[in-house]
């Protein structure tokens, strides 16, 4: 019965109004199913609901402050409860008649959503100024440190969230309400509350002081802000907050950084970091970027022209050298980038802004500095040094990066990451590369280096940052030494019959694109000893049955053999087991004719040995006399052998010292002669810049057979984009493009000089 009659009011064809008027459809289609009753029904709730607001708009006038507040919250929880209710009672209504009335075009908002708007203009548009007072001085309350409930802020916010729109009745979800009615005087009420305390605080404290206040106040907002504002509207707040805090006095804190910077104070510059970066990139952190980056360049430099001053880098004699400049070098780099790099960790938490400044600025002193004036390339070369040096047996360097209690390969370790950290920030890396091979060859033909497993794990990281080309040539030098071994006992087991190695003999053959090696123009000349001859001719014979198609070329430079020598007048063990030393060959080639029992000399009969002139020497062994006279000059030095007049020229005679004595029995006279290093370094910067040029003619070939047509400017500017390994030179570049021109494979345009075609 009552449902039959709920539904016969809600679906009647008529409806009757209070004033007897009746109430018809704007539709034309009504006239199908009539006006409803539904209407009578949604007015009468309307007025109902009216009353009510006025009722709670009286009660509310007896409330003020946290009362109001306390009294809103529960009345709206009261409401919301009931507006639920309500519109699941009236269902029907909504699923008939308001959405009928919807599809008909007229306006009429669902039942939660009438009284939602009943709610805001009777009763929230006449009280929402003392509503907002109450909430604006309890916050100042909370703010000021005094005990207040901010449960009561978040339920009225809540209740500003859920009033919607001003066009409740469309059921729309924009934020208006909250944002015109709440958000925005909140904001303002705020930003009030804080320009005041801020000025306070500047007078009444330093920068710093101020800085760890607003610290402190931030946070306390952003915790707050997360419990009462929507999520919405916490960026607003935040930048609004930020603004008065620290946009306002963005200068004063900016100009403490540098302060904080020169003392290293972390916990300041982490704390002022991070008050910055809340303005953004470009507003915040972009002006301490600029200041980072000038402070570590200018230690950089500092540090390296400490290094450059210092006696043992001015004075070789005090203890420098090319080794001991590498080493005091690369350690006062390290120093400076360990130290910023820790900071940028600590400080700034990794920022990747702060790590593009960190490089840019290592990237500047370590290329222009001090030690490297007018020539970038020296920090390639010095770092080279470095890492030929802490990979060579009887290195300290390992040592001395590492804790005591690290091991020896720990330390190797850690040597060679920081030495490719380093490598990162050259600009001229292929001169790295160049001397890096060049070191390496040496320590694998030497058998100096520390271990194997350093070489390999330098190849590793050099794999990181160098092209594959570079890294697979050092891995088959590996491979060389390797076989190298297993083809010597090949050998040594091939030998059959009556001939026997008359010493230990080892061979490494080495592929001439893997090495930077080149066999001596006097190689034919060469006379071996006799007994070192007999071998290689028994090798070479085994290496064609095994390679018919390729020819070893002897590189006697690089070759090395032990000797025992016995003087007459040595005393004691020396007397007994005699002195060994490690001799080159062609120091081998030249002692061996002072032990021989005749020749071109004279005093072969005498018990003190044979006496040879500079020119017999060169004449009997067939090495270049400049050779000779180096290898004199380091047996005269060692006073192994005397000469007639204390010098080593073409007048002087030459025996051995039969007074020789040394405190040692193992003596390495290959060792003695320090490599000519201003020649070696000149030629292996011939070698770079023979590189150079045939890249950026490469490079300048890719480009106009892509481009086809292209402008002088255009062609230099992407030529130097598109090299990495080093900094083409415009010069170089002008030079590459008219050799190319010479070879056609580039022309200069009819139309302009400056424009230059692709000949295929």
């Amino acid at each position: 019965g009552g449902c039959s009659a709920v539904y016969n009011f809600c679906t009647s064809i008529k409806s009757s109004m209070d004033d007897g008027a009746l109430y018809s459809s704007m539709d034309p289609s009504s006239v199908v199913h009539g006006t409803v009753y539904g209407r009578d029904l949604y007015m009468r709730l309307n007025k109902h609901i009216t009353n009510y607001m006025k009722t709670i708009a009286e009660r509310s006038a007896a409330h003020k402050g946290d009362d109001l507040l306390g009294f809103y919250n529960r009345e709206w929880n009261k409401y919301g409860d009931s507006a639920k209710l309500i519109h699941n009672i009236f269902s029907y209504l909504n699923r008939h008649w308001i959405q009928r009335e919807h599809d008909e075009g007229n306006s009429v908002s669902d039942v939660n959503s009438l009284m939602l708007q009943l709610w805001r203009d009777r009763f929230f548009m006449s009280i929402r100024g003392t509503l907002l007072e109450a909430v604006f001085n309890l916050m100042k309350r909370v703010r000021d440190g005094q005990v207040a409930d901010i449960n009561m802020v978040k339920s009225v916010a809540d209740s500003f969230v859920a009033l919607g729109s001003d066009d409740i009745g469309a059921g729309s979800k924009k934020m208006e309400v909250y944002d015109k009615y709440f958000l925005h005087p909140f904001i303002e009420a705020t930003v009030q509350y804080y320009s005041a305390e801020s000025e306070r605080l500047l007078q009444e404290s330093t920068i710093r002081e101020y800085m760890n206040r607003v610290a402190e106040r931030i946070k306390e907002e952003d915790e707050r802000a997360e419990l009462y504002l929507h999520e919405s509207s916490l960026r607003e707040f935040r930048q609004a907050l930020d603004k008065v805090l620290i946009s306002k006095q963005k200068a004063n804190l900016i100009s403490e950084f540098q302060p904080m910077l020169t003392a290293l104070e972390r916990d300041d510059l982490r704390l002022l970091f991070t008050l910055l970066r809340r303005l953004g990139e470009s507003a915040g952190l972009a002006p301490l970027r600029d200041i980072f980056t000038t402070h570590v360049r200018a230690a950089g430099l500092e540090a390296v022209k400490q290094v450059s001053d210092s006696k043992a880098v001015a004075e070789p004699a005090a203890g420098g050298g090319q080794a001991n400049e590498a080493r005091m070098f690369v350690s006062a780099l390290l120093g400076v980038y360990e130290l910023y790099a820790g900071l940028l960790q600590e400080a700034f938490s990794g920022d990747p802004g702060f790590s593009k400044s960190l490089d840019y600025a290592c990237r500047e002193f370590v290329n222009t500095n001090a030690m490297c004036q007018g020539a970038t390339s020296k920090a390639s070369m010095l770092l080279a040094t470095y890492c030929d040096m802490i990979l060579k047996k009887g290195s300290t360097a390992t040592r001395a990066a590492g804790a005591e209690e690290a091991s020896d390969e720990e330390n190797l370790e850690k040597c060679l990451t920081q030495a490719v950290c380093i490598m990162r920030y050259l600009k001229d890396q292929d001169v790295f590369q160049k001397f890096y091979w060049k070191f390496m060859a040496r320590r694998l033909v030497n058998e100096q280096s520390v271990s194997e497993h350093g070489e390999e794990t330098m190849i590793s990281k050099l794999k990181e940052v160098c092209s594959v080309d570079f890294t697979s040539k050092l891995t088959r030098m590996f491979t060389d030494v390797t076989v190298g071994r297993e083809m010597t006992e090949e050998f040594r087991e091939s030998l059959t019959g009556d001939y026997k190695l008359p010493f230990d003999f080892e061979m490494k053959v080495l592929h001439t694109v893997s090495w930077p090696l080149t066999a001596p123009p006097d190689t034919a000349a060469l006379q071996l000893p006799a007994a070192l001859g007999g071998v290689v001719d028994q090798y070479n014979q085994f290496y064609q049955k095994k390679r018919d198609k390729r020819k070893l070329n002897w590189l006697w430079q690089h070759s090395k053999a032990d000797i025992k020598m016995f003087f007459p007048k040595a005393k004691g063990a020396s007397a007994k087991v005699g002195y060994q030393f490690q001799v080159t060959t062609y120091q081998l080639a030249i002692l061996l004719l002072f032990n021989a029992a005749d020749g071109p000399g004279t005093g072969y009969g005498s018990s003190l040995g044979p006496s040879l002139t500079m020119p017999q020497i060169v004449d009997a062994t067939g090495i270049d006399e400049d050779v000779v006279r180096g290898e004199l000059e380091i047996f005269v030095k060692a006073r192994l052998v005397n000469s007639s007049n204390g010098k080593v020229d073409a007048a002087s005679v030459f025996s051995l010292n039969p007074d020789y004595k040394s405190k040692r029995l193992r003596l390495n006279l290959a060792g003695l002669k320090k490599p000519e290093q201003k020649r070696e370094a000149a030629d292996t910067m011939k070698a770079v810049d023979v590189d150079r040029s045939a890249n950026i003619q490469a490079a300048i070939v890719r480009i106009m057979k892509a481009r086809k047509k292209l402008g002088h400017r255009q062609l230099v500017e992407d030529t130097i984009r598109q090299i990495k390994l080093f900094q083409a030179q415009i010069d170089d570049i002008k030079k590459a493009i008219d050799q190319l021109i010479e070879r056609e494979y580039i022309e200069r345009s009819e139309e302009s000089r400056d424009i230059y075609n692709y000949l295929a």
